[in-house]
């Protein structure tokens, strides 16, 4: 083609690119402001959640982490885990109400054997039956139920602070920016209150870009499962499951309820898709861990199968034509707390 002259091939030539500095000084500044862009939106955001997250009291700032996972649910119905993660937060919450009510009687009985201590004759004091009951029992299982309530309660929170602000940022800016931004949580981690030492905060986990990318597309069940073994594995594992103590009265719990030993503190695992703790009789919103007294739910393969099964089970009742007004009703509930 006559008079046609192709741009030579280096971009800092100055007769075939006479703007190059300008357009790289503009190329480099649009690149810092959109590096601090992400920053900043990651900043507010993860205030936000440590907002929600503030009440110091763990029974209340669970209701709290509940509704704000629910809201989410109902805001996008593509984040079913976000649903799924308020009923599996709620029945946290009802782990932690069973654990202070063992703690409170622990420290009643305590508190009356010390009143009395302080109080009695020489003579009430060498009696057999002169003091308050204090049974070794309850006093070791208020020793018990003060490590799983303070467990519960630091992975309750964690687990939001992480996993919130990653959806409300796809819910703002969408797959193609949360994926750019992404790396650059981690470099708030001096600001945020982040509870787990094991675990630094910010990590770049494929899980949660996986997981994302498949709601983006439409797959809603692979987004499920990458957000929970995000939950399970990345976080929770090590962050309570890896727990000695905890471990151990978690298994001590199971082998008491599967074998019906009256402790009179040994609860079933279980999740509930509903507003409620329990639900009685038949009901289909009901997912069970195990009954195999040997079953340990610190085991990441057993706990990934009941996580799937409460998955596939919220899923299923999303589907039915009258169940999933009682499984909207619940969210709606513990999105809207009293």
């Amino acid at each position: 083609m006559s008079g046609y002259s192709p741009k030579c091939d280096n971009p800092h030539c100055p007769v075939c690119y006479p703007n190059w500095k300008a357009e790289e000084e503009t190329a480099r500044r649009k690149a810092e402001e959109d590096v601090q862009d992400c920053i900043r939106c990651w900043r507010n955001l993860q205030k936000s959640a440590e907002e929600i997250a503030s009440d110091p009291d763990p029974i209340a700032r669970n209701k709290r982490i509940n509704a704000a996972y629910a809201r989410l649910w109902w805001d996008d119905r593509r984040f079913q885990w976000a649903g799924l993660a308020a009923f599996a937060s709620k029945q946290v919450g009802c782990g932690l109400l069973n654990a202070a009510e063992m703690i409170q009687k622990s420290n009643r009985q305590r508190d009356a054997y010390q009143r009395w201590d302080r109080n009695a004759s020489a003579i009430e004091k060498i009696s057999p039956y002169g003091s308050p009951r204090m049974p070794m029992q309850d006093q070791a299982m208020g020793e018990g139920a003060t490590r799983v309530y303070q467990m519960l309660a630091m992975g309750n929170t964690a687990l939001f602070l992480e996993v919130w602000p990653l959806h409300k940022f796809y819910e703002a800016f969408g797959l193609e920016r949360l994926l750019r931004c992404y790396h650059l949580r981690k470099t708030i981690s001096a600001e945020v209150k982040w509870p787990l030492k094991s675990i630094p905060f910010g990590n770049v986990w494929p899980e949660v870009r996986d997981a994302f990318s498949a709601i983006d597309r439409g797959d809603i069940k692979s987004g499920m499962e990458f957000l929970a073994r995000h939950e399970q594995l990345n976080i929770l594992q090590p962050a309570i499951y890896q727990d000695p103590m905890f471990v151990t009265l978690m298994r001590g719990n199971q082998f008491a309820w599967a074998l019906n030993i009256p402790t009179g503190s040994a609860k079933e695992i279980q999740l509930t898709l509903a507003n409620q703790c329990t639900v009685t009789g038949g009901n289909a919103a009901q997912v069970l861990f195990s009954k195999d007294p040997r079953a340990n739910l610190a085991d990441p393969v057993q706990r990934m199968k009941f996580v799937r099964n409460a998955a596939d089970r919220f899923n299923e009742l999303l589907h039915k034509p009258l169940e999933k007004y009682d499984v909207e009703n619940s969210l709606y509930l513990i999105a809207h707390p009293r």
